[in-house]
């Protein structure tokens, strides 16, 4: 199989690109970011496709800063929904099908029970609205996974500032009523691997299990690194910085009903990939 991955440098590329090359020798991949492939470039895209051939283009670049994304619209529909749109209409040229890493921020985070994969996306954001945009390009024949609370070893992340604000001295404060389900990359790109491996199509939801909050995500990383979790202290989101200009998900549980009646199972709980990937970073940050 061959795969035209995007993103290959971001933090969910990067590890996608890295375990294919160790599980799954008979794939050949071409790794593109935007130096390699500038994707809302149409005549750039189909020159790439036609190029390389791809049975699957692997579309994990996007533009994820979701307070930038206010402020620059059109660059947001640019990447997010325009260069989905040119990826898609080169895979149309060569019989390929796309992969679209999508996000929470399609529903508007105002629920109370996690959201399956056929309820009705409602973004509040103009990264959400760009994202599900890019969603709406898409066809029957091709595979969206929507997750949320990414964290991994590549790039940078919440994790990562964690472990740097638990090496520190003094209180820090972090939301206590913004939930949510972490997702350790690792997870995320087995269950791709399979999904894709499988030819699959339609809306899958990968993250970890159990509900958890940014507060008491940030006490058990203390914890588990040895600092004190008292120093972490709660607060409401309406106390944040006004100048975060993306309304963030109050509620951005996603249920993973397709992945359990497809027969792919549940991912790990998050506290034991939290707990792995912390074993992984925290000689960085000694």
């Amino acid at each position: 199989m061959r795969l035209l991955v995007t993103g290959a440098k971001g933090q969910v590329g990067s590890e996608f690109v890295e375990t294919v090359a160790q599980k799954e020798s008979s794939w050949e991949v071409l790794a593109t970011d935007k130096d390699e492939l500038d994707f809302t470039n149409r005549v750039e895209v189909f020159g790439a496709i036609d190029s390389f051939l791809p049975d699957i283009i692997v579309h994990c670049g996007a533009l994820t800063a979701v307070d930038l994304c206010e402020d620059e619209v059109e660059l947001a529909y640019s990447i997010n929904a325009m260069g989905t749109r040119f990826l898609k209409q080169g895979a149309r040229r060569v019989g390929a099908s796309v992969f679209y890493l999508s996000t929470d921020y399609v529903f508007n985070g105002l629920g109370t029970t996690p959201y399956r994969e056929w309820d009705a996306p409602d973004p509040l954001s103009i990264y959400g609205k760009s994202k599900l945009a890019g969603e709406l390009e898409l066809d029957s024949s091709d595979l969206i996974v929507r997750t949320a609370w990414v964290m991994g070893k590549y790039g940078n992340n919440i994790l990562k500032t964690m472990i740097r604000l638990s090496k520190g001295q003094g209180d820090v404060t972090f939301v206590d009523d913004q939930f949510g389900i972490p997702t350790v990359v690792t997870d995320l790109v087995d269950v791709m691997i399979k999904l894709i491996s499988d030819r699959q199509s339609g809306i899958y939801h990968v993250t970890n299990c159990e509900v958890t909050s940014w507060y008491d995500l940030t006490k058990f990383v203390f914890e588990t690194l040895g600092a004190d979790p008292s120093r972490v202290l709660p607060i409401a989101t309406s106390q944040l910085d006004s100048s975060r200009k993306a309304p963030r998900p109050a509620y951005s549980v996603l249920d993973h009903s397709a992945l359990r009646l497809g027969g792919y199972g549940e991912t790990p709980i998050w506290q034991e990939s939290v707990s792995c990937l912390i074993a992984q970073l925290r000689d960085s940050y000694l």
